[in-house]
């Protein structure tokens, strides 16, 4: 709270979310709120950070918006300079580096190019996995419109996954600038590091029905390629369902004019005899880069 309440930039509506916290939070959040009338303090009952976002999102007035978790912190001039770049490239959403800080206190600093961005090429970084950041809700300044259409979903691990692509989506430009302003803690306790049944099928499953309603074909072929990889796997190792979703895919598969026909016959083989697939692993895996590089 210390780096947020102190920002070189005051002129802050700071929304506190005490989303039924058990412990010392909401003495805490009322204490600083008595301290400084810019402090606004939700209390809530328990829903997950989901649902405490949404929460924020319901009352703030601002007309950009930025999200700091819990347990994270920024720098003194975080808002000041996101801000200025964000008005100065009139975008829609400003990104800055960060830190990785560990529970040892070690740091991995993660460094992003100097640039602008247009929604597609942003959404090309979080259909890749380029750095977490681009699929991460923090370390970032939005302008107010970005949330008039999708709101987080609540009671579901790893909400940013689910929802990133769309407020990208909502966003005409993105910029993204070489500061290191925002740290974000990694607990080794967090739900997102104990939770061991997270299946990014189902992520890129929502990714491929949200482009393909949109008509983003070769957006939704990129993740179409990733997402052939999860369900052979998915397939060959006999998941329940496995077989069924494969199929599914290749259905979908239908609906993307440019996934040309040449290409669904590479991969097909390898859907329709799943005892080869050991053998053509690394193979498939080379064709999948292939395809995903040359976009």
């Amino acid at each position: 709270m210390d780096s947020i309440v102190k920002q070189t930039y005051t002129n802050l509506e700071i929304i506190l979310v005490d989303d039924g916290s058990p412990d010392g939070c909401p003495q805490i959040c009322d204490e600083y709120a008595a301290k400084d009338k810019r402090i606004v303090v939700i209390h809530k009952e328990n829903g997950g950070l989901s649902d405490a976002r949404n929460a924020g999102l319901d009352i703030c007035k601002g007309e950009y918006i930025s999200f700091v978790d819990s347990d994270d912190w920024v720098s003194e001039n975080y808002i000041e300079v996101m801000l200025n770049i964000a008005i100065k490239e009139n975008a829609d959403i400003s990104i800055c580096n960060h830190n990785f800080v560990h529970n040892d206190g070690s740091k991995k600093n993660i460094i992003f190019e100097e640039r602008t961005y247009t929604k597609k090429e942003a959404l090309k970084k979080i259909i890749l996995q380029q750095t977490l950041p681009w699929g991460a809700s923090w370390g970032k300044i939005y302008k107010r419109k970005i949330f008039n259409k999708y709101k987080f979903p609540v009671g579901i691990i790893h909400e940013d996954d689910y929802t990133s692509y769309k407020f990208i989506y909502e966003a005409d430009k993105i910029v993204c600038i070489d500061k290191t302003l925002y740290n974000y803690f990694q607990r080794s306790d967090s739900i997102s590091k104990l939770d061991t049944t997270y299946d990014f099928t189902e992520v890129r499953k929502n990714q491929l029905t949200f482009l393909l309603e949109n008509k983003e074909y070769e957006l939704a072929e990129l993740t179409a390629i990733n997402l052939c990889w999860h369900y052979l796997n998915s397939y060959c190792a006999k998941k329940e369902d496995g077989k069924k979703n494969f199929l599914h895919f290749f259905s979908q598969l239908k609906k993307i004019p440019s996934y040309h026909t040449t290409k669904r016959l590479c991969l097909y083989p390898l859907g329709a005899f799943p005892s080869i697939y050991p053998i053509y692993k690394k193979t498939f895996f080379k064709i999948k880069q292939f395809f995903l590089s040359s976009r």
